[in-house]
């Protein structure tokens, strides 16, 4: 945890530029995209601190992570407060990096998704040069977004082991449509998590999310209801699935 804490400290002067998904020191990479994490906090989590520099830190880490946050001293001790209802996205630059923050977030109440190649093997897949429209463009039978049945992960365990893995994969680019700009972020960010190829782009009154997932991956989901879930979504957004029990 202290080794965490530190590496927020020099880590957030990149997230300094606003969270809708985060880059944090990642570089692209000929192939592959640079690990992310999508992250969420449903509920008011509170923390209880007696020592008022280690609450300050974790005060200015989730708000940097764009939560709502604040800080309630107590005399003897300090209490921060925070949540964040919508899916944002933490992308890193390497799995290292990407493995730390997602534990020091886990711990701190958030959930998670950060998902991980079936071979964890880039050879093949190139990310350069591809069509982002050629294939993802057809309206017909798109998505409508977040709102029709998204399973945002209630009932996720925090505390327990990972037992459930959840593969998944989309060849074809797909475009879904989204009523507004938060709907297009939250969405984007959830697929960053899940390991995609995403782009978001304005189209009239409203923003297109165009991703694919050609490469298998997998998440790793901490029980049979949360696995149940996400999958049932991935089905209903056009990926193939398979489920490990």
């Amino acid at each position: 945890m202290k080794t965490i804490l530190k590496s927020i400290l020099v880590a957030q002067f990149a997230l300094g530029l606003g969270i809708g998904s985060t880059q944090v020191f990642a570089q692209r990479t000929p192939v592959g995209n640079p690990p992310s994490i999508a992250y969420r906090l449903k509920e008011t989590k509170t923390i209880h601190f007696d020592d008022a520099r280690k609450a300050q830190l974790h005060l200015d880490a989730v708000k940097k992570l764009g939560c709502e946050a604040k800080l309630d001293n107590h005399g003897d001790h300090q209490d921060v407060m925070y949540r964040l209802t919508t899916w944002k996205a933490l992308t890193l630059a390497d799995e290292k990096t990407a493995h730390q923050w997602e534990d020091w977030m886990k711990k701190s109440g958030f959930e998670t998704l950060h998902a991980h190649g079936e071979d964890h093997d880039h050879a093949g897949h190139d990310h350069a040069g591809h069509d982002h429209g050629a294939t993802g463009d057809s309206h017909a039978g798109h998505q409508h977004g977040l709102a029709d049945g998204h399973f945002h992960g209630d009932g996720h365990d925090h505390g327990h082991a990972s037992e459930e893995i959840l593969t998944y994969s989309l060849f074809d680019w797909k475009t879904t449509h989204s009523r507004d700009q938060r709907e297009a972020e939250e969405l984007a960010a959830i697929l960053k998590g899940l390991g995609c190829d995403v782009q978001t782009r304005p189209h009239g009154d409203h923003d297109d999310v165009i991703f694919r997932c050609p490469r298998p991956m997998h998440v790793e989901l901490a029980s049979h209801k949360v696995a149940a879930g996400w999958e049932d979504w991935l089905k209903r957004t056009g990926f193939r699935t398979q489920h490990v029990h």
